[in-house]
C-alpha cells in the first residue's frame, strides 16, 4: 500500500484499491434507499438485505435465519 507508513501488500489491483479507500475516506458505493455510502461493493451489497429484509443464512441446528455470516456464527 502506497499510504505512508501502512506496510499492507496485496496480490491483486482491485484489492488494493479497496483497501486503500480505507486510508482515503473515498465511498463510491451508494445505497439508492438510504444514501449511506461504502468504500466497498461488497458492504453495500450486504447493507441492501436491511431494507430487502433477505436473511440467506440458516443455522443448520435450529433453522433460525440470519441477515450476516458473522451473525450466524456468533449464533
Amino acid at each position: 500500500c502506497p499510504w505512508a507508513g501502512c506496510e499492507k501488500t496485496f496480490n491483486r489491483f482491485y484489492n488494493l484499491k479497496s483497501h486503500y479507500r480505507t486510508h482515503s475516506g473515498e465511498r463510491p458505493f451508494t445505497c439508492e434507499i438510504c444514501h449511506l455510502k461504502f468504500a466497498r461493493n461488497h458492504d453495500l451489497k450486504r447493507h441492501k438485505r436491511c431494507h430487502t429484509g433477505q436473511k440467506p443464512f440458516v443455522c443448520p441446528v435450529c433453522n433460525k435465519n440470519f441477515s450476516r455470516q458473522d451473525a450466524l456464527n456468533r449464533h
